[in-house]
């Protein structure tokens, strides 16, 4: 299993939206996927589950990790309904959890990181939601990934806090020496606005390759996807959206293949025995 960071020091650029999106267009080409939401906030759980992630208990959800009371990784996994794709769903207890400085927290940085590894045989590729931080819960997540993905909208707002993201990239590979940045993805991208022509531009310029091809196109078919709790991969799977996000897909896949040195391995997906 590959496990993939979506962080930003920023909110509101799309982070909860392309682990989604994302998860939706990789569990269509049958990629056995997890997603994780480590957000405190559990957009990507109310995005997937509605007002069903709002009634989990914190022991059903990422934080039962985390509470001391001996509960397994494996039956945090939440059979969703959909094929090859699966939750742990994020809960605001983890809020308690997210302490700045993490790298100080001792042994309780490697709990997510050990918990991926209990299931890895089970899935593909995991995509991990990160807060907008990089504090406890981030920072956990920089330790447990292989690759980091940047999400950033094309605008100055958007862009702040990417020095601290690769600040705490380079920190973390003094524990995590397999973390790779997979690259900035640009979202929320408008062709008719110059200011994000120009701000893809100097992107560009400063990042170079590490700067995504494909981007993410402002557009209010992920909105109603997300509405109607779907990924835009299933409530308009022609559309133009659907096809920008296969399109970041190809290009995370490529990149995971050339950066991490490793394929995505596809697997027959066996029927999670979810844990009640």
């Amino acid at each position: 299993m590959q496990t993939i960071a979506f962080v930003n020091k920023k909110g509101g650029v799309g982070k909860s939206s392309c682990v989604m999106h994302l998860g939706g267009e990789l569990a269509k080409r049958g990629i056995r996927t997890l997603l994780v939401d480590i957000d405190s906030q559990a957009s990507l759980s109310q995005g997937l589950l509605g007002r069903e992630a709002l009634e989990l208990h914190p022991s059903e959800t990422l934080a039962g990790l985390y509470d001391g009371v001996g509960t397994s990784f494996a039956s945090l996994v939440r059979n969703i309904g959909r094929p090859h794709q699966w939750l742990i769903a994020g809960h605001d207890r983890m809020t308690n959890y997210n302490v700045p400085n993490p790298w100080t927290t001792g042994v309780d940085q490697f709990i997510l990181r050990d918990g991926l590894a209990e299931v890895a045989d089970d899935f593909d590729l995991c995509l991990l939601d990160c807060p907008p931080h990089v504090q406890f819960c981030a920072w956990s997540a920089l330790v447990a990934a292989d690759g980091v993905i940047i999400p950033a909208q094309m605008e100055d707002f958007g862009i702040q806090g990417v020095a601290a993201i690769l600040d705490s990239i380079d920190m973390a590979r003094e524990i995590n020496p397999r973390l790779v940045l997979l690259g900035f993805l640009p979202t929320m991208v408008h062709k008719g606005f110059a200011i994000h022509a120009n701000y893809e531009a100097s992107m560009r310029s400063a990042y170079g390759q590490d700067v995504f091809e494909a981007m993410v196109p402002t557009t209010t078919d992920f909105k109603v996807a997300v509405t109607l709790q779907k990924s835009v991969a299933e409530h308009k799977p022609k559309g133009a959206a659907a096809k920008a996000i296969a399109r970041v897909a190809d290009e995370m896949l490529a990149r995971i293949a050339a950066r991490c040195g490793e394929l995505v391995k596809f697997s027959p997906s066996p029927e999670w025995k979810e844990v009640a």
